[in-house]
């Protein structure tokens, strides 16, 4: 195994995170690729970002500082959620107003903080690991580390929207109960096309929650 350091990502820690993400995360991404055109949009990236200063998102480093793999995470308050879709509504770009949508669709079935009873939990968003260090389950230590920050900042429950069903192995690896999918053929627009064109493993997105002690 090699000498790897996992930690709490910190403010500063962006530019490197997103330059890791560009080539390792997004060009795999169900949501993302599923969608002409298959970049990432700057708001989504945007997004992701957005929660690095607030502690919750964890990296994993090499013995040379370079990153390997990362986990976003953010914070989640239910009751937010109408006012959230109203906004999205509003969202000039189509492709991530679309993406968002679905999220919001993903958010509502989970509920994590109705399900477990907490007034707020955390959200494991965006998983990548560099290719060259697959295979040593840094996945699942991501996962764990950002469990035991989420603990430690008194959260009492976490959640997981997985795209992929590499991402959902690690899910249930964690011990985290399934408790919605949605079938990517399924998702349709109002004209009855589906949305997110994927091929095989992608099947459906499905959603992960446990409640922490």
């Amino acid at each position: 195994m090699d000498d790897l350091t996992f930690r709490v990502a910190i403010a500063g820690d962006e530019a490197k995170v997103l330059d890791f993400i560009r080539k390792f995360y997004y060009p795999e991404e169900a949501l993302t690729i599923g969608i002409a055109p298959k970049d990432p949009t700057p708001e989504d990236e945007e997004f992701s970002l957005s929660c690095i200063p607030t502690g919750l998102s964890v990296v994993a480093e090499d013995s040379n500082g370079e990153l390997v793999g990362v986990l976003l995470c953010h914070e989640v308050d239910n009751s937010t959620l109408p006012e959230r879709k109203k906004e999205t509504a509003e969202i000039k770009d189509a492709k991530w107003r679309t993406i968002l949508t679905f999220l919001h669709h993903l958010e509502e079935l989970s509920s994590i903080c109705r399900r477990l009873d907490v007034p707020k939990g955390v959200q494991f968003s965006v998983l990548g690991v560099d290719p060259a260090h697959r295979g040593k389950s840094i996945g699942l230590q991501l996962m764990q580390k950002a469990a035991e920050n989420a603990a430690e900042k008194g959260f009492k429950a976490i959640g997981a929207v997985c795209t992929s069903i590499f991402s959902s192995r690690i899910a249930d690896k964690l011990g985290m109960t399934c408790v919605a999918s949605v079938a990517y053929s399924e998702w349709k627009d109002n004209a009855g096309e589906v949305i997110f064109h994927l091929p095989p493993p992608y099947d459906q997105a499905r959603c992960y929650i446990k409640k922490l002690l």
